[in-house]
């Protein structure tokens, strides 16, 4: 089975107008490239900053502006800027959504929901799965970062009715935020501390929810802290100030 790491670049350079060290992985998935890019802020850091779909823009660019302030660890796929990864393998072409992998039930569902699914595909799959988690296990805390559109997703789907009310321990509408704006966690003392700052959250039901292979949910089974910091594309300024509030919290907790 063709699967491996190269690592091409690693640079001790200044990125996002920061001191940082950038390296680059080529990932072999089946018989196409995806690259995984990793900017190290700093040595001691304990807060990995993660954004695995790289259409929603307005993530990436927010952790980049923070950055030029406080220095992050932040790890970033890199695939044609793109919402799903697509590659070949022996022949045949097969597309998932890189956060529907960290499950076998998951890499099932989102490659048949994409189109092609078979039991070897999913190997290499499971294999860029892996990398990506090796990526993220010695981190203390996750912060996944995502985009959403003004349309069908937002915090009221986690409310009793809602299309994700099974996966929600929790919820906490502020009337005077926008719905597209808000935080998703695994962890209860996050959770009251962001509902203590009129922030709108959402606790995981972590023994219950759909186990639809997203990274919140391997968290959520394997009892790492996860949040996730939700804002509609192009709200620039909101998802800027729920990533300085929600590393507020975290900061306080050390």
């Amino acid at each position: 089975m063709k699967f491996a790491l190269i690592f091409t670049l690693s640079l001790s350079i200044s990125v996002f107008g920061q001191k940082g060290t950038q390296m680059i992985t080529d990932i072999l998935l089946g018989d196409s490239t995806v690259q995984l890019c990793q900017l190290f802020g700093r040595e001691e850091d304990r807060i990995l900053f993660v954004n695995v779909h790289e259409d929603e823009v307005t993530s990436i660019e927010t952790v980049e502006e923070y950055a030029k302030t406080t220095p992050v660890h932040f790890v970033r796929i890199i695939h044609n800027k793109t919402r799903n990864i697509s590659f070949s393998y022996k022949g045949k072409n097969y597309v998932f959504d890189p956060n529907r992998i960290y499950t076998r039930e998951g890499r099932k569902s989102t490659m048949k929901r994409e189109g092609a699914y078979s039991f070897t595909a999913s190997r290499v799959v499971k294999r860029f799965a892996k990398a990506l988690i090796e990526r993220v296990s010695d981190s203390q805390v996750i912060v996944a970062m995502h985009n959403n559109t003004d349309v069908n997703y937002s915090i009221k789907s986690y409310e009793p009715g809602g299309d994700e009310a099974a996966n929600t321990k929790d919820v906490y509408v502020n009337p005077d935020m926008d719905p597209d704006d808000f935080v998703y966690t695994t962890v209860r003392t996050y959770y009251e501390a962001l509902k203590e700052r009129k922030v709108n959250v959402i606790l995981q039901d972590n023994e219950n929810c759909v186990n639809d292979g997203s990274l919140s949910v391997y968290c959520g089974k394997k009892g790492i802290p996860y949040l996730n910091i939700e804002a509609q594309r192009g709200h620039f300024t909101e998802q800027l100030e729920l990533i300085r509030v929600v590393m507020e919290v975290l900061n306080a907790g050390k």
